[in-house]
């Protein structure tokens, strides 16, 4: 498994959901392009999940020979604008169940050889801001690199 295709391979497994059909995922670039498919999702749909850039979740096991498993962490970002999101022509996906499906749709899925697991805590409710309802779902799969022979 590459590192540059752990983010585009989490959007598969959720676009892959039935119940996620019609949402809007965003891959984070990095360059602002990804607030702006957010925001502008936000507006038309009233729901984004943005994946976000992968990071290192720390060592599982090294051995002398150089080999090292190695978690990545994997977060998917729920946004609902509630008053767009349950009015008519909206998603109509509260994020609770967004983050349900997002769970489904990761836990025990497979990135590479391995599988990926929720993390502990599986989920943060980061709470209503501007009218605006945000979870964060916490995911790890595992990485094996071994020494260039």
């Amino acid at each position: 498994m590459r590192l540059a295709d752990v983010q585009s391979n989490v959007k598969a497994l959720l676009e892959a959901h039935p119940r996620l059909a019609g949402v809007p995922i965003v891959l984070d670039d990095g360059l602002g392009e990804a607030n702006k498919e957010r925001v502008a999702a936000l507006k038309a749909q009233g729901l984004s999940l943005l994946v976000w850039r992968i990071e290192s979740g720390g060592i599982v096991d090294a051995s002398s020979t150089g080999a090292v498993i190695q978690h990545l962490a994997i977060f998917v970002f729920i946004e609902e604008n509630v008053a767009v999101c349950r009015a008519p022509g909206g998603v109509n996906l509260h994020h609770e169940d967004a983050a349900q499906y997002v769970m489904e749709a990761l836990s025990g899925a497979r990135v590479g050889p391995d599988r990926i697991t929720l993390d502990d805590p599986p989920f943060d409710n980061l709470g209503k801001v501007n009218g605006v309802n945000r979870m964060l779902v916490n995911a790890l799969a595992e990485l094996t690199t071994e020494p260039r022979q």
